[in-house]
């Protein structure tokens, strides 16, 4: 399966993502954040995921005022570790 695929069907189901889903996640690996953190995540993703999905890694500046630095750096060090599965 390529990587349009696997893409298309994020672009596709993007819109189930939860808040709650986002919570459920962060608490498996231990990320530790505050209910407005995550609504910042959330509007980030919902937002920006077409950015991410194209590699575009700059679109995290957006977010980094916003949120704790140890967070912050969570989060790209997430980004970095998944999106090796889209290329």
């Amino acid at each position: 399966m390529g990587d349009d695929f696997i893409k298309d069907i994020i672009r596709n189901n993007i819109n189930k993502l939860t808040i709650n889903d986002l919570k459920k996640f962060a608490d498996s690996k231990n990320i530790k954040y505050s209910d407005e953190e995550i609504i910042i995540i959330y509007d980030f993703i919902m937002y920006n995921y077409n950015e991410l999905l194209n590699e575009n890694i700059k679109v995290f500046e957006s977010i980094r005022s916003k949120v704790n630095p140890n967070l912050y750096k969570e989060l790209l060090n997430l980004y970095i570790e998944y999106k090796k599965y889209l290329y």
